[in-house]
């Protein structure tokens, strides 16, 4: 599947005839139903979210008898409008192929999820996988983790330092060739039983490294 992206990429490329100052250059929508976007850095990702319209929430005001008694000559009543408000949710084929958005890529350095747990305080604690074919060093490594309940509507989005290393001990630095295991990274605010299938997406975002 690279290799076919790595194709379209370069047909979109070419085809142009000027630069492309944008990121994006073409969509394609593969077999599996998936659509990716290819950049004009020769590099593709996945498209997964679409807004959905959804009223926000009305809290009902009690008036105080003076205000709402009405007299005979006042004006008709205006019921307002309720405001809408655009939410991100998973697309249907990013829900069918979930799997492909527990991991990510960037740099030489891969992140896959690994395992869940809750602790007595209901927080949802998730641990990830690092491997590296990089020849930096990684001391810190930030991971953007987007959480969606079971419909595929976006509950939390929260960056967190997925790699850590200790200070002055290069034994904990992220190396070529390994492949570590993160510490447990705990999030409050999800619900349980609106995450039983563990819907997520994965974004790479700072990373710090040393020679």
């Amino acid at each position: 599947m690279y290799k076919m992206l790595m194709a379209y990429a370069c047909i979109a490329l070419f085809s142009l005839s000027a630069p492309a100052y944008a990121d994006e250059v073409a969509r394609v929508t593969l077999e599996n139903g998936a659509t990716v976007k290819l950049n004009d850095d020769f590099t593709w990702e996945y498209i997964i979210l679409e807004s959905q319209a959804k009223p926000d929430t009305v809290v009902p005001v009690t008036l105080p008898a003076t205000v709402a008694a009405v007299s005979e000559n006042a004006a008709p009543s205006v019921t307002p409008t309720t405001p809408i408000a655009n939410t991100e949710a998973l697309t249907s084929s990013a829900i069918a192929q979930s799997a492909l958005l527990k991991s990510t890529a960037k740099s030489g350095v891969k992140v896959s999820f690994l395992d869940s747990q809750w602790d007595d305080d209901g927080r949802l604690g998730l641990t990830f996988e690092l491997s590296s074919n990089s020849s930096e060093h990684y001391v810190m490594i930030e991971l953007e983790v987007s959480l969606f309940a079971d419909s595929g509507a976006l509950i939390k989005k929260e960056t967190v330092k997925v790699w850590q290393a200790v200070f002055r001990m290069p034994d904990s630095y992220l190396r070529k060739g390994q492949t570590r295991e993160s510490r447990v990274l705990w999030i409050e605010g999800i619900d349980k039983a609106q995450w039983t299938k563990q819907l997520m997406s994965l974004k790479m975002k700072e990373m710090d490294s040393r020679m």
